[in-house]
């Protein structure tokens, strides 16, 4: 009988540095392609060089909030092509990404391999790998802050896991998309009113460098604004794989975003009412369940959503898999979801089926999420159920007496 050799001194070690050397080879790879969105930037980079030096922190250029602003002015001071220097800024925070993927997992698995492979799944989810590298996109800027948020919640720190919801909508709208997760855990007790005051201080911060240095603060503080934003993405869906995706446009598309908004407001209103009137107790694996089903609901639901929006669903539901493992295919819907549905921009293969048939996978993805978990919050308990069969009429039932274990 043949036996077992002990592996190779530090062979996984090597195996895990040769995944990351792969990692950073897949974005090497598509770092010098430059997409229309990079164009963009480059003008709006531009435009803050002939600003010149801090002034430019103060400048009003582009349409995104100024943390963005500043990560671009900075990137006057780095060497190389301009191409690779933002795009190397960008890539950053798939490293910042990973990491709190990283910790998350490691408190349900302390000491495991398994945080560690979650953190590589990331990394080289292809996803996550052309956003930043290939596509020039900042979708990790927003979504690294939103999972540090929800990491620093798990771990019972509500002032700093609100303060980087926080951050994360000062990078963009789309992190909203993780704010119905702090108006759930308020409500069921779990945190304290007043830390999501953090949200609000956190987001004036990042923004009082650009004031300090010249920016109308009304104009920087109301850059959301429906009016100002809605115009970038005057279609219902911008190739997002949601429920837009499967109605066809028409006359009354002002009247279908209005109910889109209204819509999405009452769904994730509901959920919340459901989770907290049946008194679900919130433990870690449901709050990372919740997270995962905002983070796909809310793009499903909103009007004016883009392709890459369902970004930080892509990262949450391989997170949901280490903590619910039964649900590893949800985060493959996911991925071919929102892959199919970059098609078109990346890399021009528009099939008129294609955005039918990726919206229907995200819906699949959303109603098992949600399945999961909704179920608890109208499981009976013992108690309940005993009460239920000693107030039916006799003679309705031979059911014997349900017997409550300790």
């Amino acid at each position: 009988m043949q036996t077992l050799k002990k592996p190779t001194p530090h062979a996984e070690a090597l195996l895990i540095a040769a995944l990351v050397v792969i990692a950073i080879l897949v974005r090497w790879v598509g770092f010098r392609e430059k997409t229309t969105d990079m164009s963009i930037f480059f003008s709006w980079y531009h435009q803050l060089g002939r600003i010149g030096g801090w002034r430019s922190l103060g400048a009003d250029v582009g349409n995104y909030n100024a943390p963005f602003l500043y990560l671009l002015a900075f990137s006057h001071l780095l060497p190389g092509p301009l191409i690779l220097k933002i795009k190397a800024i960008w890539v950053v925070f798939d490293v910042v990404l990973a990491f709190f993927a990283y910790r998350i997992v490691a408190l349900r698995w302390p000491g495991s391999r398994i945080a560690t492979a979650t953190a590589l799944i990331v990394v080289l989810l292809p996803t996550v790998v052309l956003n930043a590298s290939f596509w020039g996109q900042i979708d990790a800027m927003w979504a690294a802050p939103a999972l540090g948020g929800l990491y620093f919640l798990l771990r019972d720190k509500p002032w700093w896991g609100v303060a980087l919801c926080g951050v994360a909508v000062a990078m963009k709208p789309q992190g909203i998309f993780i704010l119905p997760l702090l108006l759930l855990l308020a409500l069921g007790g779990k945190i304290p009113w007043r830390t999501l005051l953090a949200a609000p201080a956190a987001y004036l911060a990042l923004d009082i460098p650009a004031i300090v240095f010249g920016r109308d603060p009304i104009e920087l503080l109301t850059i959301y604004s429906m009016n100002r934003q809605a115009v970038n993405v005057p279609e219902l869906s911008l190739r997002a794989p949601n429920v837009f995706a499967l109605m066809p446009g028409g006359p009354r598309e002002d009247t279908l975003r209005t109910l889109g908004y209204l819509f999405a407001a009452a769904v994730v209103i509901a959920v919340i009412y459901v989770l907290i009137a049946r008194a679900v107790e919130l433990t870690r694996e449901r709050i990372v369940l919740a997270a995962a089903l905002f983070s796909i609901l809310m793009p499903f639901l909103l009007p004016g959503m883009h392709e890459r929006y369902f970004f930080l669903a892509d990262v949450l539901t391989v997170v949901l898999v280490m903590f619910r493992p039964r649900l590893w295919y949800v985060p493959l819907l996911v991925q071919a979801a929102s892959l199919l549905s970059y098609q078109p921009y990346l890399f021009g293969r528009v099939v008129a089926v294609l955005p039918t048939i990726a919206a229907l996978l995200m819906l699949a993805a959303l109603i098992i999420v949600a399945h999961q978990l909704l179920r608890d919050a109208f499981r009976k308990d013992p108690l309940e159920e005993e009460l239920e069969w000693l107030t039916r009429p006799l003679g309705e039932t031979t059911a014997p007496l349900p017997v409550r274990r300790a």
